[in-house]
């Protein structure tokens, strides 16, 4: 005879190794803003200096620079605004190699925006960079450009 047991419900629910889920006070997350306006050089890091959420403290707002407190397959997102007639070209960074770039033409206050999904090993490092010397606008009362990131999967 077969027997089966289904087991629903949360993660309170004991594997061999014990729960195999992550919670809300566990997975790496972040959300941060920018509050005021930055001009970077070429390959300078943006530092996104209000930080809404930082579970696991993975984000620095010093250094503007996500370092993965475990493996995993992450989410990034940013969103840049650029001076009202000025180009704006900004990337994400994996360990310090260019991913996925966005340039704005600067015929206007204009703004873009980045999704990725990174394979990342405990410690890689990801950030948002000037690709030249490049200002990035937002403003205090209204943060145009932030960056933010999580796990999906280890």
């Amino acid at each position: 005879m077969l027997s089966a047991e289904i087991v629903m419900g949360s993660c309170d629910t004991k594997l061999d190794k014990g729960c195999q889920c992550l919670s809300r006070t566990t997975i790496p997350a972040f959300q941060s803003m920018l509050t005021h306006q930055q001009s970077l050089g070429d390959k300078g890091v943006i530092k996104f200096d209000k930080v809404v959420t930082n579970i696991r403290k993975g984000y620095n707002p010093t250094t503007g620079i996500f370092t993965a407190p475990i493996a995993g397959v992450y989410q990034f997102s940013y969103t840049v605004m650029s001076l009202s007639g000025k180009h704006l070209v900004v990337y994400l960074s994996h360990n310090n190699i260019q991913q996925q770039t966005t340039w704005l033409k600067g015929s206007s206050y204009e703004t873009g925006t980045t999704n990725i999904i990174l394979n990342l090993k405990k410690e890689d490092q990801v950030a948002v960079k000037s690709e030249g010397s490049r200002t990035i606008h937002t403003d205090k009362n209204y943060p145009y450009s932030w960056f933010s990131g999580y796990l999906i999967a280890q």
